[in-house]
């Protein structure tokens, strides 16, 4: 089955036009920032198309170049500054760098900030929920535009030209695991998947595995280390705040807005080379018993879910939550549970900066909770992905390169999914298409 969903949102005269504004050299600069100058053309800025390149950005943030095409998975940035602090970013490096498209898997703050602000800059078109295009478009764009502490500071400034796209995956209200997409963002270097799945939520404890009994812990020094700066806008400030700093600005998504638990699944193949994969998810519900925040469902929504994920993989490299609503009565269950559906080769965890018990500072005790709770599910060594852990503020803006030439990506189910629900479509929007055919 393939069938367009809706097309792009096209809300009239808010389709993205040609590039924003951004000048070379500092597309550049910001590209040798994020990504490592050994990975930039210094004349060009283009990065090298037999590599995929991740770098994180802190929480569940990560810029990515897929075979020279820049995508950003989430747009939040944990403690973002006017100057550059513990993290080592400023609103202006994460737009400069141009993305080539952004995705926002489900529309918290801790999200989807400043996803409007990169795209009007940018020309990157976004995909989101329809639910979250609707917010980011009707609310985020036409509070920014007008906003005179954006549009009178001649460094943050919408160009003339400036619009925003939203892209919807998935409509509006739909059943997790029903909808699935054929996804042209990295078209043709590589398929991309989407669907909505579950995001995290505390469901009572489950007598058949204990939770971790590692309690997470924010490192005590950090305050001292790291004192706070200006912030770019505090993430909880009042209607009334008034800001101390002229290069303060409200790049905030508007919350309590649709759109903000309706979670999205991004996977990715590369159809060249050794067909390289990757999967993002910020967020995991409880697919055990089929239930997420904003959706009180069964075990058989779980059971869908978790098929579409075993249809996904296996993967070569999941980034995935490490952070979960449900930590305190099951730990990380769920997580283990989307990698048991997966079987990723490698793991890299996001989302440690922030949420319901992950903090800045406390990468180190979500790790051991993660170690802990791998045991106490009895999950066999060799059933376990490698780990590749991140620690905050150190880990930061350090590129995670893979050659997508390697040989150890082969697998003989990544080509029967490049031959059916991967295969192109031909379109320019998101096409509905059917895991089994």
């Amino acid at each position: 089955m393939r069938n367009t969903l809706l097309g792009t949102v096209a809300l009239a005269g808010l389709m993205a036009g040609p590039a924003a504004a951004i000048e070379l050299e500092d597309m550049i600069a910001a590209r040798q920032h994020v990504f490592g100058a050994e990975h930039v053309n210094p004349q060009t800025g283009a990065l090298p198309n037999d590599k995929v390149i991740f770098s994180w950005l802190s929480a569940a943030s990560f810029a990515a170049s897929v075979q020279g095409r820049v995508v950003m998975f989430d747009t939040f940035v944990s403690r973002l500054e006017v100057e550059r602090g513990r993290t080592p970013l400023t609103i202006m490096d994460i737009t400069n760098i141009k993305p080539d498209a952004i995705t926002v898997s489900h529309g918290h703050g801790d999200h989807a900030d400043n996803a409007v602000f990169i795209a009007a800059h940018s020309g990157a078109p976004i995909y989101a929920t329809e639910e979250l295009c609707g917010s980011l478009v009707n609310l985020d764009w036409e509070r920014m535009r007008n906003d005179p502490r954006i549009q009178n500071n001649p460094t943050y400034a919408f160009p003339a030209e400036a619009a925003i796209s939203c892209v919807p995956v998935t409509s509006t209200g739909s059943t997790p695991g029903t909808e699935i997409l054929n996804i042209p963002l990295l078209e043709p270097d590589a398929c991309v998947i989407g669907f909505r799945h579950l995001h995290s939520v505390a469901v009572p404890p489950d007598p058949e595995f204990p939770p971790t009994p590692v309690e997470i812990i924010v490192d005590p020094r950090d305050a001292q280390f790291f004192p706070e700066g200006t912030p770019l806008w505090p993430r909880q400030a009042p209607p009334d705040y008034e800001p101390v700093d002229d290069r303060q600005f409200d790049s905030r998504t508007t919350a309590g807005a649709p759109g903000g638990a309706e979670s999205l699944f991004f996977s990715v193949i590369l159809r060249g080379g050794s067909n390289f994969s990757f999967v993002y998810q910020n967020t995991a519900g409880a697919l055990k018993e089929g239930k997420g925040r904003d959706w009180d469902g069964t075990p058989e929504d779980g059971q869908r879910i978790i098929a579409v994920l075993e249809a996904l993989g296996p993967t070569d490299v999941q980034l995935g939550t490490a952070a979960t609503g449900n930590f305190a009565n099951n730990g990380l269950r769920d997580l283990i549970e989307y990698q048991a559906a997966l079987k990723p080769k490698i793991y890299i965890p996001n989302h440690i900066t922030t949420g319901t018990s992950a903090k800045e500072g406390s990468s180190l005790s979500v790790y051991a909770g993660y170690v802990n709770q791998m045991d106490l599910m009895n999950v066999p060594m060799e059933d376990r992905p490698r780990l590749h852990w991140l620690i905050d503020p150190v880990d930061y803006l350090k590129p995670i390169v893979y050659d997508v030439n390697n040989p150890n990506w082969s697998a003989p189910e990544k080509q029967e999914m490049l031959n059916s629900f991967c295969a192109p479509t031909g379109s320019s929007d998101p096409v509905l298409v059917s895991l089994s055919d």
